[in-house]
């Protein structure tokens, strides 16, 4: 059989990544290309397991629907190229690659979210004349697929999860310290040793995490890719061994991070933002809200500002400058999170950034019966004597001690 002659050759070309081993390879072919029994034109998918190059053939699940019975019939075809449109079908990557892209996530521990994952296909059909799914294209694909469950995430946000698969991802965005004090020791050497353009790093985690490890530092060595997206996050916001310039991620002695520090300790805005009218702490919760406001008359109550586009509305709408150097912060976040500004917004993280929405309102309490009241009251007094005299401030007396409701157990 030709084609399973060629799977241990398949399996060395798929390899995710020269640090990983080699791992298993999902590919979709007819039942009968393994030698399997199968019913004319049936797809199916097969998981070969490297270097024994033997597959194991997994048919359709049960809950496969007849639309997704359907799609089965083109796995393996060959995916379109050249220019498509946004929404064009031919935009559409194969099951084959959707696959495994998203088993390239679960190996390096990252959460499978819908941006990640048009960065991960990309990255595996890296070549010419590569076609770029469209954002809805994708979501289409994923919610088609037999082996994928979509579940919604905070914002816009989706993830494509592999069905009975355990989800064992790295929170990149958690405080928790979970590494060696040596590895810190050995990055704060490293970032401190870089010079000229090897120490310009990719702004994002990801691609940051990606860099780094194609450097095979030996203090990374080990490590997932989100383990490494992990270290960078906890590096830049809680170790200052790197930080902002321009975008991208740099040593933090070079860093504008470090600068914005030394300025919030003196509470000086930034040359820029010294052009312009800085806002004070007495004007701020006013344009905050005006802003809030603004957006709900917008029905857009419900989608919060990025806190990145921020700065931008309080320059194009109130021409003012939001410095949260001035007011004593070095990050817009931490300012935003100041027990003065509680009753106008709060801050929430999610997938796509730090977002601004309104404070939340104390919730009222539900009204009750008289009667109810009443019999609440009882019982708490039944467990609290003291409490007994309170039920005089409402005129009634105390309950009498051989009632069965308030008796002692």
């Amino acid at each position: 059989k030709p084609f399973a002659a060629q799977v241990p050759d398949i399996a060395r070309r798929r390899r995710p990544s020269p640090l990983l081993p080699m791992a298993s390879v999902t590919v979709f072919a007819t039942p009968a290309a393994f030698g399997f029994p199968a019913g004319p034109g049936a797809a199916a998918m097969f998981t070969i397991f490297p270097p024994i190059g033997m597959p194991c053939w997994q048919p359709p699940p049960p809950h496969a629907t007849a639309a997704q019975a359907a799609q089965l019939q083109s796995f393996g075809a060959p995916k379109p190229r050249g220019p498509v449109g946004p929404s064009d079908p031919a935009a559409r990557v194969s099951p084959t690659d959707l696959l495994r892209a998203v088993q390239s996530l679960y190996r390096d521990q990252l959460k499978p979210f819908g941006r990640l994952l048009r960065k991960r296909l990309a990255e595996l059909a890296a070549g010419p004349g590569v076609v770029e799914v469209h954002a809805k294209d994708l979501r289409a694909l994923c919610d088609m697929c037999p082996w994928l469950t979509v579940e919604e995430a905070e914002g816009a946000e989706w993830a494509a999860f592999l069905v009975g698969q355990p989800r064992n991802f790295i929170d990149a965005h958690s405080p928790e310290d979970r590494y060696p004090p040596q590895l810190w020791i050995d990055a704060s050497n490293y970032f401190s040793s870089l010079r000229g353009a090897e120490m310009t790093l990719p702004g994002g985690r990801y691609l940051c995490a990606r860099l780094l490890v194609e450097r095979r530092l030996p203090f990374l060595a080990g490590y997932s890719l989100g383990e490494v997206a992990h270290i960078i996050q906890l590096a830049i916001s809680h170790k200052k061994l790197l930080g902002y310039s321009e975008g991208a991620l740099v040593p933090y002695g070079v860093s504008q991070s470090m600068l914005k520090a030394q300025q919030a300790e003196s509470q000086r805005p930034s040359e820029k933002e010294r052009r312009g009218k800085i806002i004070d702490w007495a004007a701020l919760p006013k344009y905050l809200q005006a802003l809030l406001t603004e957006r709900r008359k917008q029905q857009l109550s419900e989608q919060p500002i990025p806190l990145s586009n921020l700065k931008r509305l309080c320059r194009t709408q109130f021409g003012v400058e939001l410095s949260e150097t001035a007011l004593g912060y070095a990050k817009l976040s931490e300012l935003l999170q100041d027990p003065r500004l509680a009753d106008v917004c709060r801050i929430e993280l999610r997938a796509a950034g730090h977002m601004l929405l309104p404070a939340r309102m104390p919730k009222r309490r539900s009204p009750i019966s008289l009667v109810d009241g009443l019999r609440l009251a009882g019982e708490a007094a039944s467990d609290h004597p003291a409490a007994t005299s309170d039920i005089g401030l409402l005129g009634l007396p105390p309950p009498p001690a051989e009632s069965p409701r308030f008796a002692e157990p």
